[in-house]
């Protein structure tokens, strides 16, 4: 009988061990967004709602896509925005570390590792920020190489909106 008193408590503790150990992802998945527990940042769970790359002057831009998704309340919130530089590196930082990125090994880019993650049609090309370098250039994130950069602001890059954060 103590043999089995033994036997269940070393089991317990196994469990316990294997939890506390297991590695936890700091993007708590919802139905429609992710929220990064570590920065407070909400993602929109689909990379690419627009379904389509958006200019950021022009009609049909950046922030006409931003104002109706606050009209329709998009996902219950009517405080969408445009992700800054900081929250664009910290989250293509988070996904280089939780999918081993290698340069030559295309399944361990950016875009692949939040894929894995949970996010939908995340695209290996460049996404908007709202941080701008100059009065034409903006920082782009680059999903494919898992880099913030300064590019032209008369482009198409895709638009992942964000709410919140701290």
């Amino acid at each position: 009988m103590r043999r089995i008193f033994y036997l269940a408590g070393f089991f317990a503790l196994l469990v316990l061990l294997s939890a506390c150990s297991a590695p936890r992802s700091r993007m708590a998945m919802q139905e429609k967004t992710a929220i990064d527990t570590e920065t407070g940042v909400i993602w929109m769970k689909n990379a690419n709602l627009a379904n389509k790359p958006l200019p950021w002057r022009a009609d049909d831009n950046v922030y006409a896509f931003i104002q109706n998704l606050n009209k329709s309340t998009f996902g219950g919130y009517a405080d969408w925005r445009v992700p800054t530089r900081d929250e664009m590196t910290s989250l293509l930082d988070y996904a280089k570390k939780t999918g081993k990125y290698k340069v030559e090994k295309v399944e361990t880019w950016p875009y692949q590792a939040l894929r894995d993650l949970g996010f939908e049609d995340v695209r290996d090309y460049g996404y908007w920020t709202s941080t701008r370098e100059s009065s034409s250039q903006m920082y782009i994130a680059d999903f494919a190489s898992g880099k913030v950069t300064v590019k032209p602001d008369d482009k198409l890059y895709y638009l992942w909106p964000v709410r919140g954060g701290r």
